[in-house]
């Protein structure tokens, strides 16, 4: 088998080169501003590591854990926008059985009310039947997933209220605590657990023949379906799926507040984790999907954040100033720009070759 020779210009065509292009060149431009941007301490006491790129893998982990199952969402060509919805209904189902009753046991402390793997287990259990919910209204009734997934949206969060009576329900319980504040191998666990997400999901998409459906699925039904695929069942596991992803990253981020928050519990999270999909190079019209890109897309969103945070830019100015970065990713990635990079890429290899010919 003849080995594929590297090409520039197909380097220069991937939308993942200038996704990860994008993301060196913001923390070129962090470092040029305060070199200490980089620096990684390690703390005894906790026996974790501390710094902004530690942050930036550590904060952007729930979105990174949504945007693997909205990644295979959008492969289908659908798109889900309740994903931040079950976050809340996933801590608020959590913490009320950790609390149960506020009125009965009105002092947070470390205890659970419920075995902890029940604490663990339904949360993730009952996310995963709402993903499966969408399915359903999806490739059953045959409702468009964007309407079909804003039902759930608007619903999630009053399904969340309902669970703790309208009340913020708080805990010390330690084993919930290493969740999202714990460490392991000297790193913050969410990035543990969002490294085994990816792992996970990779090896079922790319280790199994179920990407590949998903992929058919996603650039033509009807054909997928004469081929021997089962649309429907393909896209109830995308959704349930999605919803399980969405459960774990509610755990993740109730244990880091310690706390339920149903208004708040992953307010944007949809949006985050569809743009970490566009960004990582998955078109929105269904198809082909990258994994690696989204992580990366990922990054390149809370990299934006705390590059906010870290450098004093006014709040009010965040959504605005990181929806200018987007947008100027975005516009790189087009097709335009990334032909017009391949071609001057190949023009100039082309002139590389002629003068090592000419000089030999």
């Amino acid at each position: 088998m003849k080995k594929k020779k590297f090409s520039l210009s197909d380097l220069m065509r991937s939308k993942i080169t200038w996704a990860v292009i994008a993301e060196l060149l913001i923390l070129l431009v962090c470092f040029i501003i305060r070199p200490e941007f980089f620096s990684i301490s390690y703390q005894p006491t906790t026996g974790m590591l501390y710094g902004s790129l530690i942050d930036i893998l550590n904060r952007s982990a729930e979105i990174t854990i949504i945007a693997m199952g909205m990644t295979l969402v959008i492969a289908l060509g659908g798109t889900d926008l309740s994903v931040g919805a079950l976050v809340a209904v996933s801590g608020a189902i959590a913490l009320k059985f950790l609390r149960w009753d506020v009125s009965a046991y009105p002092t947070p402390g470390d205890y659970t009310i419920y075995p902890f793997v029940l604490v663990l287990l339904v949360p993730l259990a009952v996310c995963t039947l709402m993903g499966l919910f969408n399915g359903v209204m999806i490739a059953n009734v045959g409702m468009q997933p964007i309407i079909a997934t804003l039902i759930l949206m608007v619903a999630g969060r009053g399904v969340a209220q309902i669970l703790t009576n309208g009340k913020q329900f708080t805990t010390l319980y330690t084993p919930f605590r290493f969740i999202g504040q714990g460490s392991l191998f000297c790193l913050p666990m969410p990035i543990v657990i969002s490294a085994i997400v990816v792992a996970a999901v990779a090896l079922f998409t790319r280790k199994t023949a179920f990407g590949t459906m998903v992929e058919s699925v996603g650039i033509n039904p009807s054909a997928s379906r004469l081929s021997g695929i089962n649309a429907k069942a393909v896209i109830l596991i995308v959704f349930a799926l999605t919803g399980l992803l969405s459960g774990i990253a509610g755990l993740i981020y109730s244990s880091r507040i310690m706390s339920n928050d149903s208004n708040n519990a992953g307010l944007n999270y949809e949006m985050d984790a569809i743009l970490a999909v566009v960004i990582g190079g998955t078109n929105m019209s269904g198809g082909k999907f990258s994994l690696a890109g989204t992580v990366i897309g990922s990054i390149i969103i809370r990299t934006i954040v705390t590059f906010v945070y870290y450098f004093g830019i006014v709040s009010e100015a965040t959504m605005a100033f990181k929806a200018l970065i987007i947008a100027v990713v975005i516009v790189l990635q087009s097709e335009p720009a990334r032909e017009w990079f391949a071609k001057r890429a190949k023009n100039r290899q082309d002139r590389m070759s002629a003068a090592v010919k000419g000089g030999a």
